[in-house]
């Protein structure tokens, strides 16, 4: 039994993808019970028109199926608002831009059901190609950083069976609530699913640019604001394989390392502004 939850915000280009790829998964038992929630929040695009055109195919599949039309925008809000219309304990958070593997809510059913201590999940994240070469140079470096290879990040995607859950009660009015509820737990209580999804990475080095000092922000918010969790933070990049990754790929490092400390420096010069509606990873 599992409620997958997908907050979002203006995500008419994204949100048909997301959903067809939760209609076609593979491999599911035949007694599976999965409800998905889509928590649109502040939308004034045709997000919330396109998720509720789904309803009739969730329901030929076999879901429990809600579109829930928020008006208060922020990320936080439309979470604990979807966490109120959950019917099982189990919880999956997915970002309205990811596409899931064809078999992945069979492995990750599969997993909540043989743990019975609290357990944080994830899956293996792949970044489809982009337009821009920019993003492409930082990708290669990215997606071999020891954390995004071998460790359970929960970009775009995390769970948790129904003990993990009970870590926390309401989501903070945070950035970084992937951060969150990562640090919710130690190293040993993650697991990683071989199953892979699709996370796409922004275009270009300004929208990179932005988009990592948003995250940057949230680690920063987290780091003040829940000083307890950094016990948790065992997951680093400063790993020899990290650093001789960057001079393997001299031109592409170069790339990574300019738009990691320039978003960091913005972040720290700007401070970590409360968040008003949605603070965008992406564009």
């Amino acid at each position: 039994m599992l409620t997958v939850i997908i907050p979002s915000f203006n995500e008419e280009n994204y949100i048909a993808a997301c959903l067809e790829a939760l209609l076609t998964q593979a491999g599911l038992p035949d007694n599976h019970s999965v409800q998905v929630i889509v928590a649109a929040n502040g939308c004034h695009d045709a997000t919330v028109s396109i998720a509720q055109r789904y309803a009739p195919e969730f329901a030929r599949a076999g879901f429990d199926y809600l579109t829930l039309n928020i008006a208060q925008p922020g990320k936080t809000n439309a979470l604990n608002v979807a966490d109120g219309h959950a019917e099982f304990a189990n919880r999956a958070y997915l970002d309205a831009d990811v596409v899931l593997g064809p078999g992945f809510l069979a492995e990750l059913l599969l997993a909540l059901r043989s743990e019975t201590d609290p357990v944080y999940i994830g899956g293996s994240v792949e970044v489809p190609r982009s337009r821009s070469w920019v993003t492409r140079a930082y990708a290669r470096i990215w997606t071999n950083l020891p954390f995004v290879r071998e460790g359970v990040p929960g970009i775009g995607f995390y769970a948790f069976n129904a003990a993990g859950r009970a870590r926390w009660s309401e989501f903070p009015e945070i950035i970084g609530d992937d951060r969150y509820v990562r640090l919710q737990f130690r190293d040993s209580e993650r697991k990683r699913l071989k199953a892979t999804y699709k996370w796409p990475l922004p275009e270009g080095f300004f929208n990179m640019v932005k988009a990592k000092r948003r995250w940057s922000e949230g680690n920063l918010e987290v780091a003040r604001k829940f000083p307890e969790l950094a016990a948790n933070d065992s997951q680093r990049n400063t790993s020899a394989d990290g650093k001789l990754l960057l001079l393997r790929h001299p031109i592409s490092g170069l790339i990574f390392v300019a738009i990691t400390l320039g978003s960091k420096g913005l972040a720290v010069l700007q401070g970590t502004r409360r968040s008003q509606g949605w603070r965008r990873g992406r564009t």
